[in-house]
Order: C-alpha cells, then structure tokens, then sequence
C-alpha cells in the first residue's frame, strides 16, 4: 500500500513540474495522504496550496477534514489556516493547543492536544521528566504528527540529559511505536539521537537513514530520473555562522528550492561537538545526491564560525565545500543572543550587568578571541561571537577565498530576493523566488539603553574596520 501511494505522489509530482500552479492536483495529493492517515503530509501540501492561492476554496476543504480529525473545531481550525498561509512555527502551534485543567498528569490525557499542552506546560517548568513522558503520550496517541517529536528531540539534546534507564524506557518505546504503524520520519531521527547518545552508533546511522528515505521518496522534488540515477555521498555547503544573524531563515528559504535537498536536521553540530562519531554518523543525516540533475544537500550550524580547530575538520574531510557566513550588527547581535539566553532563564543579569562585564575582560586584547578558560566561567561570549574577523582570518587560513560567500544580516531581511540570488548564484542553482519570506526562529524584546548601545558600538568600532579592510566590502554597522 504504501509503494502504491508513494507511486501516485509521484505521478501528480511529475504533473505539478509541467504546470506547477495545478491547484487541483494538490488536492488530489492531500486527499491521498488523508485516506492513508499520513496527516502531517496532507497538512503539508495543503500548506503548499494555500502559498500558492491563500483563499482557495477546494484544498481548505480537505484541510477542515484533516484538522477534524485531529481533533480540532470552530476558531482553532481558522487560526490554524491562518499560520499555515505562511508557515507552520512550532511555538504558535503550541499555543493554539489549550488542554482541560483536570488533566493533571500524563496518564490523564486522552487527546494528543492535552498531552502536547501538558508537556508544554512542563518544559516551561523545566520539569523536564515529566514533559518527556506527555509528549509521549502525545506520541501514542497520534503518532502521525511530527511536533511531538520535534519537541521532544529539542528537550533531551538542548534541555536535558536522560539519565541510561531513561534513555532505554524511549528507545524501547520508539521501536514498538515503529513496529506498529506508519510514523511522521521525525521518529527515525529521534530514535538515531537516542541510540547516539547510548554509543550504538551503527544503529542509529541505520534510524537516520530511514529517516532520509521516508522524507525524500515523498518529497516533491523528486522525480524518476533522481531515483533511477547512481548517487553519491557528499555535502554541498555549510552555514557557519553566525548566531542569531538569521541562518534559520537562510536554511528554510534554501531548503525550499527544488535542487536543495535538506538534512535531517539544520544544526547537526558534527564539526565542533560530535566528530569522534565519525564521518559515516555524519553522511546519514544527508540524502544520497544522484550524480545528475544538479542536487545540493547541506546543513546550518552557526557557531561553526567560532569554534576551536572546526575549519581544519571540515577541510580534512571536504576540501571542496561551499561555505556561507551570514554577519549581522555585532552589537545587535550580542542583544539579541542575550535576550535569547534571558527567555529561555539561562541568564540571570541584568543587561547591562552581563554586556559590561564582558566588555572589561575583552577590552585592550590584541586577539580578544584567545580568551583564557577563566573567562567562560562568568561569561556567555555574546560579544566575543561578533569578532568575526578572528574567525573567518583562520578559516580563510585553510579554505580559499573563492569557497566562501560572506552576506549581511540585514540584507537577507531587507533585500531577501537580491540576496537569496547571491546565494543561488554561489550554489550554481537556478533562480528561485518565494512567494513570501517569513522570518524562523526570531525573537523580540524591547529597545535598549542608547549610552550602552554606543559603548558596544565603540568597542566593535575597530575590529569591525578590520573585517571590512580584510574582506574588501563594507557592513556600515553603526
């Protein structure tokens, strides 16, 4: 059965690359997700359709069907229309999700909507045990949902370390949940994290590969010609850097292109935090790319740019790669991580306080890169990562110019068509337009004391000036 339907996606894809604006195409797609129970698929192309033509009458009506099933009714199912007209973020989806105040524990909920509002009520807590366990529940009860397992992949690699028998309890739970039925291909991916972190790193190369399989032989962007031709392992291009310069929104507006094929993450983290895994553990996180048709593959890891020995790493193993480093305003970069830190309460001082006390350790240092250890025991380098001319001095040691492309943070938001052409342009793939290009995983907060602003702005005065001499453009950070 699922050879079947995989066959007819297949035959409305080729469709769609005659006359990609067929809108009644993909409502044939969606309606054969739907019959299958591939719901978050289903969702997915409607999504497609709705960028497409926001108020098209025939898809929202197999979208209702879908959402109902889920669960969903009245207001929530137009809010849900609402953020799939621009895109699926999983924090305002968490949002729409209220659950009854009787439920209590995880053994109490009997939708995936109280499950899911109940882990997230518990990782607001950091009660993170506790929000685990819902989310799995959420799991068990729908399991063709990819946001259980997203979340629940975020809090045990960014939140919290299971302890060996915790880890065993969701493992053991993954390969009876797999067993069982049809799973969103997130699960692989969670369950290759799992056994990672056990050291059973052939198993999870087998979880990750499953995982590329499933998400690209449903994907629109394949086509006979790329299952039938040979393939080789490699990887195009890497985003090193910088945080919170925008390498979410380069990812998700690159990963949109029909010859970028994306990993299974954006931030693998292989080069500065998991290289004795091995570079087999590394390739299964990308799609095999035929030899024809003009295929990328890539991965977004921002503090690529920063960390120690990385650009010797990626050179031993692709000496050839293209390498793209997104720079944004140093000083508004360093508030924005800050804020970053402050929402998710791993900073306590105030913002003064934290951006102060790091400007006395850095000032008056001839390389203000080669900070002592002592210095990351009081501080989180919010000003130390906007010394980008360090850094790209010592990758530009080891690659040749040519392999990089150095783009500003605000040209991306400003002139997002211009420079997502440099970037085609650089990649050697065709042009390629949005319809609309929403900011990822952006953040607030309110505006900041001008004198402080003026102090960071006159300590990145002079290492800004070497970035622009070094790289012959200019970023006019004031």
């Amino acid at each position: 059965m699922e050879y079947q339907l995989r066959k007819l996606v297949t035959h409305y894809r080729k469709s769609l690359q005659i006359k990609p604006d067929n809108l009644a195409i993909y409502d044939k797609i969606a309606e054969l997700y739907y019959e299958q129970g591939e719901l978050e698929k289903a969702l997915e192309v409607c999504q497609e359709a709705l960028q497409i033509q926001p108020d098209l009458a025939s898809v929202p009506k197999i979208l209702n069907k879908i959402l109902q099933t889920l669960g969903f009714e009245g207001e929530e199912i137009t809010a849900i229309q609402n953020i799939l007209q621009k895109k699926l973020d999983y924090e305002s989806f968490h949002l729409l999700l209220s659950r009854s105040e009787t439920v209590k524990t995880a053994a109490d909920a009997k939708t995936w909507k109280d499950a899911i509002g109940l882990g997230y009520d518990f990782k607001e807590k950091k009660q993170w045990d506790e929000a685990i366990t819902a989310y799995m529940k959420a799991i068990e009860i729908e399991p063709s949902l990819s946001l259980s397992y997203f979340t629940l992949n975020c809090i045990i690699n960014y939140c919290f370390f299971p302890q060996p028998n915790q880890l065993e309890r969701i493992i053991t739970f993954y390969h009876q949940l797999i067993q069982g039925c049809l799973t969103s291909p997130y699960a692989y991916v969670v369950l290759g994290d799992m056994l990672t972190a056990q050291g059973k790193v052939s198993e999870a190369i087998t979880a990750y590969k499953t995982a590329i399989y499933r998400t690209i032989y449903l994907s629109q962007k394949i086509t006979t010609k790329y299952i039938n031709s040979p393939k080789i392992d490699d990887v195009s291009f890497l985003i090193i850097g910088m945080g919170k310069a925008g390498t979410s929104s380069l990812y998700y507006y690159l990963c949109q292109h029909p010859q970028i094929l994306p990993a299974t993450d954006k931030e693998l983290h292989f080069f500065n935090k998991k290289f004795d895994l091995g570079v087999d553990w590394y390739l299964a996180h990308f799609p095999p790319l035929p030899v024809e048709g003009g295929f990328l593959t890539g991965e977004a890891t921002p503090w690529y740019l920063g960390s120690y020995e990385v650009e010797k790493r990626v050179f031993q193993l692709f000496p050839k790669i293209k390498l793209i480093a997104i720079l944004r305003n140093p000083v508004t970069r360093a508030i924005s991580q800050y804020n970053m830190h402050l929402r998710s309460m791993r900073e306590n001082r105030s913002l003064e306080v934290a951006m102060t006390s790091e400007l006395e350790i850095l000032k008056g240092m001839a390389d203000p890169t080669q900070v002592i250890e002592k210095y990351w025991q009081t501080e989180k380098g919010y000003l130390w990562v906007g010394l980008y001319f360090y850094f790209l001095e010592k990758w530009m040691a080891v690659f040749p110019r040519e392999q990089f492309l150095i783009l500003r943070s605000e040209d991306l938001y400003n002139q997002t068509d211009k420079t997502m052409k440099q970037v085609y342009n650089f990649l050697e793939i065709t042009d390629y337009s949005l319809s609309e290009y929403p900011k990822v995983n952006s953040g607030s907060y309110s505006k900041n004391n001008d004198e402080l602003r003026k102090k960071l702005s006159d300590f990145f005065q002079p290492h800004n000036q070497k970035l622009e001499d070094f790289l012959g453009m200019k970023f006019n950070w004031e």
